[in-house]
This record gives C-alpha cells, structure tokens and sequence, in this order.
C-alpha cells in the first residue's frame, strides 16, 4: 500500500483478485519447483515483518525486523530447508510508475527471488513507454540480474497473460 498511509483501504475490485491469484500462483510456483514446497499467503493487512515473527522461517532472514511494509501476496518456495520469497503487488488499475517505484524499494529491502506486479488492466500508457518504447528495463531491476516482472491478469480465465 501507500507508505504514507498504510491504512489506505483496499478496493473491493482488487480484494477480489487476491483469491484467484492465489490460486493460480500457487499451482504455477509448483509447477515450476515440483520438488518443492509452494505457499502463497495473503499478506495484505499485516506487515511483512510481523508476519515473520511467527514463521518458522524467520531464521533464514536475519533482518526481517526491518520489513514493515506490505504486500499483497506472499509466495514461499522451500527447497531442501532453504527458503526463498516471492513478491505479488496486486493492482486493479493501470499499472503505473508510482506502483513500481513501491515495489522496487520493497525488493530492495527484501531481495526476493522474484517480484511481479500484476494487474487485469496491464500497464499504463506512461510505464509502457519506458519499458516498451524507450527500453528501460533497468527501470525493473532491484538488484543485479532480478527485475519485476510486469504482468496482465486475465479475470475470464482465472489466470496471467502469459
């Protein structure tokens, strides 16, 4: 959510998108890892680092104490003991630059091994150019070699536009 007021109420239309994204995430993270073990929580109302104080998890993130932020999805990935974290922002708008700005400084503080920013509108007009256009892609990445993933949700077929 907004930093300035992380009590900013959520639409209904993007409460109504957690669910099937969750789903959908779920089952395409364990297809992708089938040997290991897939969560996909959803995190919206908490901060992250509370929702670390009671993970079993915790230890593999030293500094989780400095993750108050939050996302909406939270995807969890373990392979044998080790532990690796996916970001899922949900968006029911445009995705627009203010959008990714939040979500790189959340991926930099964090590092996860994959980040996405996900919307049934896709991108704005404005984030189009300096990804499409203009070729910005180092616009995407938060830290060497990992970039948001910008993706478009397909609300009649439960799933992303791939």
């Amino acid at each position: 959510r907004n930093m300035s007021n992380n009590n900013e109420k959520v639409s209904k239309q993007e409460l109504a998108l957690y669910e099937p994204m969750k789903h959908w995430f779920l089952e395409y993270f364990q297809n992708k890892n089938p040997e290991a073990k897939v969560e996909v929580y959803d995190v919206h109302k908490v901060y992250l680092s509370d929702f670390f104080t009671k993970a079993k998890f915790r230890q593999d993130f030293p500094d989780y104490s400095t993750y108050k932020i939050k996302v909406d999805l939270l995807g969890l990935v373990e392979k044998n003991g080790q532990y690796e974290l996916i970001f899922i922002e949900v968006k029911d708008g445009d995705l627009n630059f203010s959008h990714l700005a939040q979500l790189l400084v959340y991926s930099k503080l964090v590092r996860p091994a994959q980040a996405i920013l996900i919307s049934p509108q896709g991108l704005s007009t404005h984030l189009n150019d300096i990804v499409n256009k203009y070729h910005r892609l180092d616009m995407l990445e938060y830290i060497p070699n990992r970039k948001i993933q910008l993706s478009k949700w397909d609300k009649h077929r439960g799933a992303i536009f791939l």
